[in-house]
């Protein structure tokens, strides 16, 4: 019985995920070769000197769901970060919105923070993934970056439990290339 309970929840799954990602255009689109919309959310680019990039996106908190504008800056401000690993930063995002559906526990429970009561918005679009190291040896100014291209792409914005939206946007990379600039701007 768990087992066939399983298989049902993966079959609608997929069978969601599939509906969400070759649907038309269920909700408003937006796409941006930089990131300009979304700028009184988090102001200009800061740069990083160890890095030679700019710094993650951090955003203010937006108490309201995103307009359709600001949701390529919400996934750089729920997304981007510096950790021991590299540096991680997101460029070109290219995103639809959806209606507002009811959360779902098969759906969203691993969402950080969700709050239950609250809409989801799902999204789909595609992007481009950096991951940059420290430049210095063996990384050398301006090639000290990994790019993934990520053409399909899907995810979600939400409400945390502490009033605030966050969104995200993931995918597989069949693509990828070494060696490249990182972004130094949104």
């Amino acid at each position: 019985m768990i087992n066939l309970l399983t298989t049902r929840n993966r079959a609608v799954c997929a069978l969601v995920l599939g509906v969400l990602a070759f649907s038309g255009n269920l909700g408003a689109k937006v796409e941006g070769t930089g990131q300009s919309a979304g700028s009184e959310l988090s102001g200009p680019p800061q740069m990083n000197a160890e890095y030679q990039v700019r710094d993650p996106r951090r955003c203010k908190e937006l108490n309201s769901p995103p307009e359709p504008s600001q949701v390529p800056a919400m996934i750089q401000c729920t997304m981007e970060r510096n950790a021991a690993t590299g540096m991680t930063l997101l460029r070109d995002i290219k995103v639809e919105m959806s209606a507002p559906r009811n959360f779902d526990v098969d759906l969203d429970a691993g969402l950080q923070r969700i709050d239950r009561s609250a809409p989801v918005f799902p999204l789909s679009g595609s992007m481009k993934l950096y991951i940059c190291s420290p430049v210095g040896l063996g990384y050398p100014a301006g090639k000290s970056c990994t790019v993934y291209l990520t053409p399909v792409a899907m995810g979600k914005c939400w409400k945390t439990g502490f009033g605030d939206w966050k969104c995200n946007l993931l995918g597989p990379a069949p693509d990828s290339r070494s060696g490249v600039a990182g972004p130094i701007d949104y």
